[in-house]
């Protein structure tokens, strides 16, 4: 506190307002294939259509039942967190774009003044489309280059199929140009294609000799043919052998679901993927659209111009980004590279667009594709050029060779696949992206993945970090009751060890449901749906509640069990020492969950489900209530503070029926002075968990006439 020394009225404020805060009890984690999305990151998902975004259908061919898991337990909650695991096979999607030059044609401003012209032009694309524009020029008194501009600039804006450029004060596009001499022509379509035609006459009918020149770009540095009437220039498409020649554009993550495949069945066509749409303008402008199973989904603006120092520019690298990280879009990125090498190409963009595309000589040859459009080889010929006026070739370029890294649709079998799941633990990949208290999971599961090392590697996770419980079960397959309770026993079907935490939990049998994606019936992992339900009960009721019976653990999607598993098979599965949870096909209630039993072999309050997840919510809410009493004055003041935040959360769930009973004690009975010398502030919160009913038993008694019913 402060010293006051001079008179005055002074308010000093102190917040001894401490409550525990809310925390959310179903939020889930779940590790699992995809066939696009960031790998190995914890990504928060809040509904359907953006897990079927982020990281594509289930009926892409996807190892294991992620996916489809995802989309189930997404009906209970809307804070879910998916980690993608991918094998050292996955790869990007990647398409070839490639780049040149528009043809362009110097006129000439010779004609006497007073003199009506007449240029005829034909401008082509590269799919052979012509585009035919007529320019009348009436030549003013002193033949000035601007009544030409002004006649073309107008019909340009008009037609769009070519644009004229007046180059920068006292720059020559060659030797044989003089400076401020020439207008040229350019037309809009870039590459060996694109072509561009202009012939000249008088309004008069008289001949007009020597208009201009071809800038023929494929012949050397921009080499010109002879001055003439009637001209023709052509495109070319930049490459080099080795050093740089197009515009690589790869998916932003790894993944098949990044391929544009498009299928037709029954007349109607359907795209899936992706690809990408470049359409040149006149001028410099051209856009680059990315597209999303057949429609544009982004737009991008792009030209051959840098803008200077600090007015960034539309140079293709300036506009989309070259890494994943800082990504412009949420499906691309892209860079020039060696042709051959896949080697950035780091080119420097020309300050103006009739400048040379600077940082090495292209090669103007032609180049085989593949289907996808993609450059596959180099055929011999062509020359060395520098061409000018560049632009990305207009075409539609789609992505392929993604590979997801996966099983694809085998089972997780593979050491490969087991790591992917598992990740590393100091790289925080797979399973271990979930080790992060921030994503306050309470729910976890690698659905369908029965293989030991995983499911382990999970439930020792869940032991460690005390966040969470790990929700799993056998194979999908086995033929009886007794090979499901061997297999959590450690007995067989791929185990070796006996599944024995409080904080895992095991289901089955697996249950069948009809999928929208593949229109087929499937069947799917139990643990989703008793994640599911367990997110349901929680909204429904509290995480201290049962997520089974027939009020809280009833599925009303699944319509068939892999076994009818009857009540001889419920007595083996739930008792001697067996904590197996039974899903059952009851034939007027329907499929039940009816279990809710953890995976502790030893009897005590923690083999129940709703007890473990009230005490691992308890956990959280001490923690993050009671983290601003660290470094206070460890005294009677601070206990009584601590005593105060946990006796209102506690009999809050007392009052909802969690428990019947606690206690609080924080006093010097808890905090001896070795303790406080140490540093150390005691507590000890003791707990009477509600029981729930599970074998419900009604004694009927029967008795005679004259019996007493008082």
């Amino acid at each position: 506190m402060a010293n006051y020394v001079s008179p005055g009225v002074y308010v000093v404020e102190k917040d001894f307002s401490e409550y525990p805060p809310s925390i959310n009890s179903s939020v889930v984690g779940l590790v699992g294939f995809a066939s696009k999305g960031p790998a190995n990151k914890a990504t928060l998902i809040t509904s359907a259509a953006q897990l079927l975004r982020t990281f594509g259908r289930p009926d892409s061919k996807v190892g294991g039942y992620g996916l489809e898991s995802a989309l189930e337990i997404l009906r209970g909650t809307n804070s879910l967190y998916f980690v993608r695991a991918a094998t050292d096979a996955a790869s990007d999607a990647s398409a070839g774009v490639m780049f040149g030059a528009c043809p362009a044609i110097a006129l000439t401003t010779s004609a006497d003044a007073g003199a009506i012209v007449n240029f005829n032009l034909t401008s082509t694309d590269n799919a052979g489309t012509a585009y035919t524009d007529t320019v009348q020029v009436t030549v003013g008194a002193t033949s000035a280059i601007s009544d030409y501009q002004n006649a073309f600039d107008r019909k340009a804006y008009r037609t769009g199929h070519f644009s004229v450029i007046k180059p920068q004060a006292g720059v020559a596009l060659h030797a044989k140009l003089p400076a401020d001499t020439y207008l040229y022509l350019v037309g809009a379509y870039a590459g060996s294609g694109a072509s561009l035609t202009c012939s000249a006459g008088m309004e008069d009918g008289g001949a007009v000799n020597e208009c201009g020149y071809a800038i023929n770009q494929t012949d050397g540095s921009v080499a010109l043919g002879a001055q003439q009437s009637d001209l023709t220039a052509y495109g070319v498409t930049a490459h080099k052998w080795d050093n740089g020649g197009q515009y690589t554009v790869k998916s932003l993550y790894t993944g098949s679901g990044y391929n544009f495949t498009s299928s037709v069945t029954n007349g109607v066509t359907t795209n899936r993927g992706h690809s990408l749409t470049v359409t040149n303008y006149n001028g410099k402008d051209f856009t680059f659209d990315v597209n999303t199973d057949g429609a544009v989904d982004e737009s991008f603006s792009m030209d051959f111009v840098d803008e200077g120092i600090g007015l960034g520019g539309l140079f293709p690298e300036k506009v989309l980004n070259v890494g994943a990280d800082n990504a412009v879009s949420q499906w691309v990125k892209g860079e020039f590279t060696g042709y051959t090498t896949g080697t950035d190409r780091d080119w420097t963009p020309p300050t103006q667009w009739d400048n040379v595309l600077t940082g090495g000589i292209l090669f103007g040859g032609t180049v085989n594709s593949d289907a996808n459009g993609a450059a596959s080889a180099l055929t011999a010929g062509g020359v060395d050029c520098t061409p000018r006026f560049c632009k990305l070739v207009e075409g539609t370029y789609n992505l392929a060779g993604g590979v997801n890294g996966d099983a694809a649709a085998a089972g997780i079998s593979s050491a490969a696949e087991k790591a992917a799941l598992i990740g590393d633990p100091a790289a925080k990949t797979g399973l271990y992206a979930l080790d992060d208290d921030s994503l306050n999971l309470s729910l976890a599961a690698v659905p369908g993945v029965t293989e030991q090392s995983v499911v382990n590697s999970m439930v020792t996770l869940a032991e460690a970090n005390k966040n969470f419980l790990a929700v799993t079960s056998p194979p999908m397959g086995l033929s009886s009751v007794q090979a499901a309770v061997n297999w959590h026993n450690g007995a067989g079907d791929g185990r070796d060890s006996a599944i024995n935490s409080s904080y895992a939990a095991v289901y089955w049998p697996w249950v069948k449901v009809f999928d929208t994606f593949s229109k087929t019936d499937i069947w799917l992992p139990p643990e989703a749906f008793a994640i599911t339900k367990m997110c349901e009960t929680d909204a429904a009721a509290a995480p201290w509640f049962a997520p089974a019976g027939v009020t809280r653990g009833r599925l009303t999607k699944p319509f068939d069990t892999e076994l009818i598993v009857n009540q001889g098979d419920r007595d083996t599965m739930y008792a001697g020492g067996n904590a197996l949870n039974p899903i059952v096909k009851f034939a007027q209630d329907g499929i039940v969950i009816f279990g809710q039993r953890t995976a502790q072999r030893t009897p005590s309050a923690l083999d129940r489900v709703n007890v473990r997840r009230m005490m691992i919510l308890i956990r959280k809410m001490i923690l993050a209530g009671t983290r601003q009493f660290a470094f206070e004055p460890n005294d009677a003041i601070t206990w009584s503070r601590v005593r105060k935040v946990l006796v209102p959360m506690l009999q809050d769930i007392r009052d909802r029926r969690g428990i019947t009973e606690f206690r609080v004690v924080c006093d010097n009975t808890t905090n001896t002075a070795v303790r406080i010398d140490r540093n150390e502030l005691w507590c000890r919160v003791l707990i009477k968990p509600t029981k729930t009913a599970e074998i419900v038993i009604f004694e009927v008694n029967l008795t005679n006439q004259s019996a007493d019913m008082g």
